[in-house]
């Protein structure tokens, strides 16, 4: 069910763009009241290079150290605070570096490919939390990449990966 979520998740995003409006509107676009949260020890992420693959729960996440920063989040037109983890320090998990091709994938297959140093130069976090609380399915989460209002992909929404699952090296 997780995985139709997903898929669910971008029809709503590309609603979203049409009609901005919606956006502050739509608590749950599936017609329920919530959407389950990923379980604290279900894997939500995996980070891969090569023979080197580092798994990761929600749980996991979470003892990492992490900051929180305000962003205008531009598909809500808004600003934001997430709890978040450097890029560049999850990548340190497998050895990703440099000119290293990463491709971030979403639960809906959504890909984003760009090498480790344009991701590291452009300041990307994994949000794991927003104002707080974990992101839900519905709104982008569990997990997702996000930039600071003044890195140099803070409006090139194509890399922003929301739901994300997987980042690996090509």
């Amino acid at each position: 069910m997780k995985r139709v979520i997903g898929s669910l998740f971008i029809a709503l995003l590309m609603t979203i763009a049409i009609n901005p409006s919606l956006a502050a509107s739509t608590k749950n676009p599936y017609g329920t009241a919530t959407i389950d949260p990923a379980e604290p020890n279900e894997i939500i992420l995996t980070i891969s290079k090569g023979s080197q693959k580092s798994v990761f729960a929600y749980s996991r996440l979470l003892k990492l150290k992490a900051s929180t920063i305000s962003i205008y989040e531009p598909f809500l037109k808004k600003r934001q605070k997430f709890t978040v983890i450097p890029l560049k320090n999850l990548f340190n998990f497998v050895g990703i570096s440099g000119k290293d091709r990463v491709i971030t994938k979403a639960l809906n297959d959504y890909i984003f490919t760009a090498t480790a140093a344009d991701f590291i130069s452009a300041n990307g976090y994994l949000a794991i939390k927003r104002d707080g609380a974990p992101i839900s399915y519905d709104q982008g989460g569990p997990i997702r990449i996000i930039f600071p209002d003044k890195s140099k992909w803070s409006k090139n929404l194509d890399a922003w990966n929301w739901s994300l699952v997987v980042i690996s090296v090509k």
